[in-house]
């Protein structure tokens, strides 16, 4: 990929995460999940203590069975015309996780304040949405594939930084790697490392020569330094399963 200084372009991002059913007040009729690790390899190996803001869930997983990722155009356009008038900012992308040992379509939704998360479902569900019925969910992973819609500032040569998602940072990589190799190559990487506290999972973007493969990078404390050392060691990494 050229090194270009901005890019925009739909992609995926495929990570592994804790679920469960979210927790609220409210009483939703429809199968909501929660992620209870969002960056995994930040908080959850070495125990830091979440802020007030950051105990707020990540992200939501509302299950449905009435789309697919076919329908991600019509799905788009009622997004687009639910913004219009909803009062608060939200971002709403379609994916699929595992339930249960099956394959489930899911909407990944972000609030600032989850507050008026009622309202946004009923929204969806009168533009024709249909929810999975609520039930009890115990703690499980997932391995979760969403498709979004990403703004990339290059801060280093090959490296990116998501103008929308703070911490958040990108480089390619030569292939893809099936999860388990990935997750393993992650491990392995960390283990080796004296920086040990951030998050990895796998992204794509699409280009005209079809996808070009990268790993995202979680970290609030991430300098170009230690981006230059992971991009180096997962282009070593990867390299020896070529």
């Amino acid at each position: 990929m050229e090194n270009k200084k901005h890019i925009e372009s739909l992609g995926f991002i495929i990570k592994k995460e804790r679920l469960t059913n979210l927790a609220s007040d409210y009483k939703f009729n429809e199968l909501l999940l929660e992620d209870l690790d969002p960056f995994p390899g930040f908080y959850d190996h070495f125990h830091i203590p979440m802020n007030e803001q950051e105990q707020k869930p990540r992200s939501i997983f509302a299950i449905v069975k009435s789309v697919s990722f076919e329908d991600m155009d019509d799905f788009i356009r009622m997004t687009m015309n639910i913004k219009k008038t909803f009062p608060q900012h939200f971002d709403a992308i379609m994916g699929r996780l595992e339930l249960q040992n099956n394959q489930v379509t899911c909407i990944r939704i972000y609030m600032d304040n989850y507050t008026a998360l009622p309202e946004l479902i009923s929204l969806y569900s009168k533009n024709g949405i249909s929810f999975y019925p609520n039930k009890v969910v115990k703690q499980f992973s997932s391995l979760i594939n969403v498709k979004k819609y990403f703004s990339l500032e290059q801060i280093a040569p090959s490296i990116y930084r998501d103008e929308d998602m703070p911490d958040t940072y990108y480089f390619p990589v030569e292939k893809y790697l099936p999860w388990p190799k990935f997750e393993a190559i992650s491990v392995s990487i960390r283990n080796n490392s004296d920086h040990k506290v951030y998050g990895a999972a796998q992204a794509g973007i699409y280009c005209k020569a079809g996808v070009v493969e990268m790993v995202r990078i979680y970290d609030p404390k991430a300098s170009v330094e230690n981006l230059k050392y992971l991009k180096e060691k997962y282009a070593v990494e990867i390299a020896r399963t070529l």
